[in-house]
């Protein structure tokens, strides 16, 4: 087998007749077809799911177009989309105000990450989150509080070691012109 090799450019270029051995991979195979071997992209990443909850998981949604008004309590983790005014009480569970939700009610539940917007006074038996696309106004009393960079926030926070569910009071007044 005969071997030349030059210098091209600052590169050592080797040209031969050696062949790659079977179950080889050459850079430049042409003879592989399309056919889902190719490396893919890594998968985009997801945000961080809430913690599951000891009652098995299930989460409820409100959707975008839904609007609820009154007090809302329940036995599953819940994530909100919508529009809701009120009061949120889930004692073992988590809350999740998603981007495009927006709330005006006093909440209360194991953990509570607001991506969207909350108006009212927030109590996590654990934690509350505010992410950089969360919006809060009011006061916030969990053993550990997150505000990400980012993430608007005006009101109090009281970081008591155990957060005890409040008495229901009512929501805040929206102020209508």
């Amino acid at each position: 087998m005969r071997r030349r090799t030059t210098k091209a450019r600052n590169k050592t270029v080797t040209r031969g007749h050696s062949q790659p051995t079977r179950g080889q991979a050459t850079m430049f195979d042409k003879s592989k077809k399309a056919t889902g071997e190719a490396a893919q992209s890594p998968a985009p990443v997801q945000p961080a799911a809430p913690k599951a909850s000891p009652g098995g998981g299930q989460t409820t949604t409100i959707g975008p177009s839904i609007r609820l008004n009154g007090e809302l309590t329940g036995d599953e983790d819940l994530l909100i989309q919508g529009q809701v005014e009120g009061n949120i009480h889930l004692k073992e569970h988590n809350l999740t105000v998603g981007e495009q939700g927006r709330i005006k009610a006093n909440a209360y539940a194991r953990t509570i990450t607001v991506r969207g917007e909350l108006i009212g006074d927030l109590t996590g038996a654990e934690k509350v989150t505010i992410t950089a696309s969360g919006r809060v106004r009011g006061n916030i009393i969990a053993p550990k509080v997150i505000l990400e960079e980012g993430a608007s926030f005006k009101g109090s926070i009281d970081m008591d070691a155990k957060a005890e569910a409040p008495t229901l009071q009512a929501a805040p007044k929206s102020k209508s012109a």
